[in-house]
């Protein structure tokens, strides 16, 4: 009955490529003689006679683990899904929610087990997924991997654009660009988000480019570059709302790195990028108009360019990309109160 939740939002983010159901029902060993219950609909009731204070979470946690493992005839609660979610009573933890990196497991304190963008951020590291950082840590709010909020539906995001790299779901089309020094260096012409991914499925996709790493050979650090169109199942994005986004991660984009959100465009708008690649190479991106949520028009060079394959337009008023969050939230992050 829940209309978004962690898996509504991962098969819109993925377009289906990434799917999670609820565990198969499951009953109690017959020789197990505690209390709780039987696995139904993905969710069990764990009895432990552990104390409830704060910082107590990873006693409790390895509490209830043991306890599964008697109650299901198990060596271990990954042997009962693929994730598991521990949601904690009241008072145990001192933040609100951690996770294992590349692992099964994550840990919530109560009402946060609920919330959808605490919910996609962990499973995010159980993925492999870093922090998405802007001059501090989780401040890239375009995205799931920055802060979460205290809300049930919402609000509506993905991941930035080198989380979207990573995650390879787009990877299928070529809307998905390299640019390089000796590979190919310039481009001019539409940018458009994830929610335009040319999928037979998807009623507003185009063919424009969504996403494109500016790939440095000599080095791990690379720029990843998309529009933040706020619509459909992005259509909640905290930050940098119908803007051209710049990330920058190592890792060579596919490992456990934490990004850096290094700009936002509104039309009119460049960054530039010094010594590219380890030479003395620049790489820029321009933005000439945006087109209300449905794309950016955008000159990106690396290296020396025919600036004449770069059109003069004027800019549009929808250059003037919004930043308001219509609701109140509390945003933490998985640190708090730390």
């Amino acid at each position: 009955d829940d209309p978004v939740n962690l898996r509504s939002q991962y098969m819109a983010c993925s377009y289906g490529k990434l799917e999670f159901n609820p565990a198969s029902d499951r009953k109690r060993s017959r020789t197990y003689k505690g209390e709780g219950s039987d696995i139904s609909n993905g969710a069990v009731t764990v009895n432990v006679d552990t104390a409830v204070f704060e910082g107590n979470d990873s006693v409790m946690r390895n509490d209830i683990s043991n306890e599964l493992n008697k109650m299901f005839g198990v060596s271990n609660p990954s042997k009962l899904a693929n994730h598991v979610m521990y949601c904690l009573p009241p008072g145990t933890m001192s933040g609100i929610a951690y996770a294992y990196i590349n692992s099964w497991n994550s840990v919530y304190s109560d009402n946060w087990c609920t919330y959808l963008t605490a919910q996609m951020h962990e499973i995010g590291h159980n993925l492999n997924l870093a922090h998405s950082n802007e001059d501090g840590d989780y401040k890239d709010k375009s995205g799931m991997m920055g802060f979460s909020y205290s809300l049930d539906d919402g609000p509506l995001m993905c991941f930035n654009a080198a989380k979207s790299w990573q995650l390879g779901w787009y990877d299928d089309t070529d809307q998905v660009k390299t640019m390089s020094v000796n590979g190919v260096s310039s481009y001019t012409g539409p940018l458009s988000g994830i929610v335009h991914y040319n999928d037979s499925n998807n009623p507003i996709r185009n063919t424009n480019p969504i996403l494109i790493k500016l790939n440095q050979e000599s080095d791990s650090t690379d720029y990843y570059v998309t529009f933040n169109s706020k619509t459909s199942f992005n259509s909640g994005t905290a930050e940098g709302g119908n803007q051209v986004m710049i990330v920058r991660v190592g890792s060579e984009g596919k490992g456990y790195a934490e990004s850096e959100l290094v700009s936002k465009l509104n039309a009119g708008g460049a960054y530039t990028i010094p010594n590219f690649d380890g030479r003395s190479n620049t790489a820029t991106v321009e933005v000439s108009s945006i087109n209300d949520a449905t794309s950016a028009s955008v000159s990106i060079c690396i290296g020396e360019c025919d600036d004449k394959s770069t059109p003069t337009v004027s800019p549009t008023p929808h250059g003037c990309a919004t930043e308001i969050v219509d609701f109140e939230i509390d945003i933490v992050t998985d640190k708090y109160p730390n």
